[in-house]
């Protein structure tokens, strides 16, 4: 666990300092030494973005920092721990799988694109529709994938209803036990998140993938 410890430490600083090539030779490293790539991920990788999301929200560090450690850490992810990784593994690295969507009348992104980098790089599988997305195309789109978790980005308030047009079809359609629902964006609060019956708001990238984790868990109880 000392030895976990340390080198969780150690490729925090790799992941903050925005140097994609040496935390990728160090990973391999780590593991050419006899960690097991799905340790690795566990026990070092995912611990560290962790670390990393309480720093932020302590605001120990701030957005730049942040998106440079997640494009260092997506890059190790993909580089290193992924390709090593056996078949009869891969399913371990996956929590699940979130389909990612801008609402109808919102052209905003940068938000929506930080959450999907964050999810991806702590193990999720993330399905982006872009922007401008209308209601029945989500719900049409997160049946054919069967997502686990629906995530709905606004920035506008004249999109906000939107939201509410998604998590009332999730009900009429009687998909809840299907897809679970997370909104979030500058003008979304926790209360509109009740209001319209979502299951979860992130108020960042960090907070959304905390929600998203505890939602795929809450699903899996209950399978």
């Amino acid at each position: 666990m000392t030895l976990d410890r340390g080198l969780q430490d150690e490729f925090a600083e790799l992941f903050l300092a925005g140097d994609s090539t040496a935390a990728i030779d160090r990973s391999r490293d780590v593991i050419n030494d006899g960690m097991a790539p799905l340790d690795f991920f566990r026990n070092v990788f995912t611990p560290v973005m962790a670390q990393i999301g309480s720093k932020f929200g302590r605001l120990e560090i701030f957005m730049p920092e942040l998106v440079t450690s997640a494009d260092v850490a997506k890059d190790v992810s993909e580089q290193v721990i992924q390709p090593l990784v056996s078949e009869s593994d891969g399913a371990a690295l996956k929590r699940g799988t979130v389909l990612m969507a801008s609402v109808k009348g919102d052209m905003h992104d940068i938000g929506k694109n930080m959450v999907v980098l964050m999810l991806n790089v702590n193990g999720f599988d993330v399905i982006d529709m872009g922007v401008d997305v209308g209601p029945r195309e989500i719900i049409d789109r997160a049946r054919e994938i069967h997502a686990d978790i629906v995530g709905l980005s606004s920035l506008m308030t004249t999109s906000m209803p939107y939201m509410k047009e998604v998590v009332e079809l999730v009900e009429g359609f009687g998909l809840k036990d299907d897809f679970a629902v997370i909104v979030g964006g500058a003008p979304i609060t926790p209360e509109y998140s009740q209001e319209i019956g979502a299951d979860a708001f992130g108020r960042d990238a960090i907070e959304a993938v905390d929600k998203c984790i505890d939602l795929i868990g809450m699903k899996q109880s209950n399978e």
